[in-house]
């Protein structure tokens, strides 16, 4: 059996439609915090006329993850509680090399920290919020980040299919 002639040229169309998705490429990760950045006005409310200005910012590229399902005891109390650690290389302005993302209830929530010596991002968010979180760790695209803008502290979880 032959194909027909415009068989090459039907593959030949997809293969470029293919290349043109490809390389349509997400912006680099750095150009991409920038951009949340600047977004983040509605969030933290600065004086009239001033724009935020990030302090000090970390970008984990996150490459793999761990999932904990845990229980324990702190000061007589017990309790538990689900988090997710994520490993990876640092944005090419960070130094960070891991991060927890800790659910909690909503009277545990705390403000995202970035600790130097261990190199790793910190941030609790509710409870709640596990199922989008583990949807978004299905995302070929990950990565984790705090940023700092004077008192306001702003971190999350990023991430594209």
């Amino acid at each position: 059996m032959t194909q027909p002639d415009n068989v090459g040229t039907i593959k030949q169309a997809i293969l470029l439609i293919g290349y043109e998705r490809m390389s349509i490429l997400p912006l680099p990760i750095e150009e991409q915090v920038d951009e949340i950045i600047s977004e983040l006005d509605h969030i933290f409310e600065p004086d009239e006329g001033a724009r935020l200005v990030a302090t000090g910012r970390q970008i984990l590229i996150v490459r793999t993850s761990q999932f904990f399902t845990a229980g324990h005891t702190t000061s007589g109390v017990a309790g538990s509680q689900a988090y997710i650690r994520l490993l990876g290389s640092p944005s090419p302005s960070s130094e960070v090399t891991n991060g927890y993302i800790r659910f909690v209830g909503p009277q545990d929530i705390r403000t995202p920290t970035y600790t130097s010596e261990r190199k790793q991002i910190n941030i609790w968010v509710n409870q709640d919020y596990l199922p989008m979180t583990l949807a978004q760790m299905q995302h070929s695209q990950r990565y984790l980040w705090v940023g700092f803008f004077g008192a306001h502290t702003y971190g999350d979880l990023h991430s594209s299919p």
